[in-house]
């Protein structure tokens, strides 16, 4: 099958199909119990699908070159470049691919091209836990788009098989942020001399900035379990999370610098003073898993202006939420709800078109033909 015809099809299943729960649909209520204002149109009448690449292995992370190229990285230890004429190898590393681990995260530099880095997120065996975690350094190549050498810039995060956190992006304050999990070991997430189940903040070679919150430590927030999706509001720049709960509670949070979220001594909303609150939860019957995250960007979906964006994995759908302020926000809608099977992330290309990846070859899913894509969404 010719790949337009193939995402004719797919758009037109998922488009067609809302009576087995795939197309858009509104919720009946918002964070704080409000009832969210009627859309005139649903995504579902809107977008077009596009199959990008397919047959990639477990992928974990994707960013835009621009010109219509990508680099996405693999679970297993693969860095890829995906272009009109397919997909090919970047970089290989040696990493620690078991349970949840491996390659994960990438982030380029707030300066690419002038400064032709890529960062990536890593588990690796070695250091007292078995499985330690770092941040990297690639300088590519800006013809061949291959690595032309890598080093380390950030190491030591406790790792394990579950709980690597694994998400890196450049905030607008050219800072790198990196999310960490809880490795396993919920206590540590509220040990400021530990790195595991923190939200941290370093400069480009790995350093802590001066201004951080806590005088000569990369943490910049913690209180986590497992957080896997971060941006930054285009317009008020509020920091927002996506963190994987315990059977529920799966959390939406405003990250604020030195703040304390609670885990592992609450879940959720629990209104106590000492901690901050996600200003959305899934509540305790319902599971987002939820990984990647961004806001909406650019030209191409003027309705969806700010909307924050998050992929989830065992609940198999895309979330917009809208983020009112640094206190409330309202789940407006659910995308595409088993259409893909399991999403890994999602970012906004430089045309404002969304790009998704699956995450259907983990272990964790049932794999269709072609697992895993990378997809675009585009105004149809």
């Amino acid at each position: 099958m010719r790949r337009r015809d193939f995402v004719k099809l797919v758009a037109l299943i998922a488009l067609t199909a809302g009576s087995t729960g795939m197309a858009w649909r509104l919720l009946e209520k918002g964070s704080k119990g409000e009832t969210p204002v009627a859309e005139d149109r649903g995504l579902e009448e809107v977008v077009g699908v596009e199959v990008v690449a397919e047959n990639l292995k477990v992928p974990w992370s994707v960013v835009p070159l621009g010109e219509s190229r990508y680099i996405v990285s693999e679970r297993p230890g693969n860095v890829l470049a995906v272009t009109s004429e397919g997909h090919r190898l970047v970089a290989s590393f040696n990493v620690a691919a078991v349970g949840e681990a491996g390659l994960l995260g990438l982030a380029l530099h707030p300066e690419y091209p002038h400064r032709p880095y890529l960062y990536a997120y890593m588990s690796y065996y070695g250091g007292p836990s078995g499985i330690t975690n770092r941040v990297v350094r690639i300088r590519l190549n800006l013809q061949t788009l291959k690595a032309e050498g890598w080093s380390t810039i950030f190491d030591g995060i406790p790792g394990a098989r579950i709980h690597d956190g694994g998400r890196i992006r450049f905030g607008p304050d050219g800072m790198l942020y990196i999310t960490t999990g809880d490795a396993a070991r919920p206590e540590l997430s509220q040990r400021l001399d530990s790195t595991v189940g923190k939200i941290l903040r370093v400069d480009e070679n790995g350093a802590p900035p001066r201004d951080n919150p806590f005088s000569g430590s990369p943490v910049y927030s913690y209180g986590h379990r497992n957080p896997q999706g971060i941006d930054w509001s285009p317009t008020s720049r509020i920091m927002v999370a996506s963190e994987h709960g315990p059977r529920g509670h799966d959390e939406i949070n405003v990250i604020h610098p030195g703040g304390n979220y609670g885990w592992p001594i609450v879940k959720g909303r629990a209104g106590r003073e000492e901690y901050i609150d996600p200003v959305l939860e899934s509540g305790p019957d319902v599971t987002w898993a939820p990984s990647g995250a961004s806001f909406v960007r650019g030209d191409m979906f003027p309705e969806l202006q700010g909307s924050f964006m998050v992929a989830c994995l065992r609940g198999q759908r895309l979330l917009r939420i809208n983020i009112e302020n640094a206190e409330t926000a309202r789940l407006a809608e659910e995308a595409f709800e088993g259409a893909f099977g399991r999403l890994r992330d999602v970012v906004v290309d430089e045309d404002g078109s969304l790009l998704l990846l699956t995450s259907n070859t983990d272990g964790r899913g049932r794999p269709r033909e072609g697992d895993d894509r990378l997809i675009r969404l585009y105004k149809n």
